[in-house]
């Protein structure tokens, strides 16, 4: 298994050890991973700060993965499940989703976390018939969120990187797109809305890109903070909401929204059929094996299109 010594640099305190395995209790099934994908929020761990309170060191890696149930063969994947980063994995059956024949575990494995925040986050405001701006749209949060969000009628307004990547948000589903490496993202826009702003703003982002986000609001209009990729929160003033009558929110994960285990294993199986349905919302972001976990750790953190796998052999 993976796990990681103390905070620090993934390349210095992320190991692979042997580790003895408890027996399967009730309701715990024994699972093979096949993968296990590498999220955001634990190399934010890695650096200590507000995502590494509470847990005591060493921590083991990995909560979201697929795989085969020792036994019976079924495949399945999951989240959130520590310890999930190694061959075998002791695991709760009632997190354990079917996975589709027609879906490789590799590609399930990316998909859950993904696209149970990307479910949850769409539902913070009703955006039916409204219009939205995504940040990261090529990401991997940021392509689930964009097929979901088009999937229930919003119009989508893609942000991201370069035409490799506002290719990629247009084929999740934005209706349109800018790439904020040549573009002014709020003139873009506004250029598009005719002047109006959006319904709503998803940024992962944090405190560069708040003002922005905040600019880019019609009136009444929503902007939902999340991921934190900059380590950086923004400063709510209260003023700054009064003139258009905005609204910020912090979307604070799947404890802020989710009702219960039957919920998340819903939000994750409609997830995994969007992926059958619309592959373009899975991006690969490279393949680790077990041993190389402290390389995998590493590549996240220079931003790949999609969720960075260690697989088992």
């Amino acid at each position: 298994m993976a796990r990681a010594s103390r905070p620090g640099v993934p390349r210095e305190v992320v190991e692979v050890v042997e580790a003895d395995l408890p027996e399967p209790g009730p309701g715990e099934a024994l699972v093979r991973v096949a993968a296990a994908a590498v999220n955001q929020s634990e190399v934010l761990a890695l650096r200590g700060g507000p995502y590494a309170q509470g847990l005591t060191w060493p921590v083991p890696l990995g909560y979201e993965g697929s795989g085969t149930v020792v036994g019976t063969g079924e495949r399945v994947c999951w989240t959130p499940a520590p310890g999930s980063c190694a061959d075998l994995a002791v695991l709760p059956r009632a997190l354990l989703v079917p996975v589709p024949d027609a879906l490789e575990l590799t590609v399930a494995a990316r998909v859950a976390s993904a696209g149970l925040t990307a479910s949850l986050l769409a539902d913070v405001v009703p955006l039916e018939g409204r219009s939205a701006v995504v940040w990261g749209a090529a990401g991997p949060v940021g392509r689930m969120l964009t097929a979901v969000l088009a999937e229930g009628g919003a119009e989508v307004i893609g942000i991201a990187s370069g035409r490799g990547r506002t290719a990629a948000a247009r084929a999740a589903g934005a209706a349109h797109t800018v790439d904020r490496s040549a573009d002014d993202v709020a003139r873009a826009v506004f250029a598009y809305t005719g002047g109006a702003g959006v319904a709503a703003v998803f940024d992962p982002v944090g405190g560069p890109t708040y003002r922005t986000s905040l600019a880019l609001l019609g009136r009444r209009g929503c902007l939902v903070n999340y991921g934190d990729l900059a380590d950086d929160l923004p400063r709510v003033d209260l003023m700054d909401l009064m003139d258009k009558g905005v609204f910020v929110t912090k979307f604070g994960g799947a404890g802020a929204g989710l009702d219960g285990v039957d919920h998340l294993r819903r939000l994750v199986g409609k997830a995994l059929d969007l992926a059958v349905r619309r592959p373009a919302v899975v991006a690969d972001g490279g393949t680790f094996e077990l041993a190389e976990a402290a390389e995998a750790y590493e590549a996240v953190r220079s931003g790949p299109p999609g969720k960075v796998l260690v697989v088992s052999r």
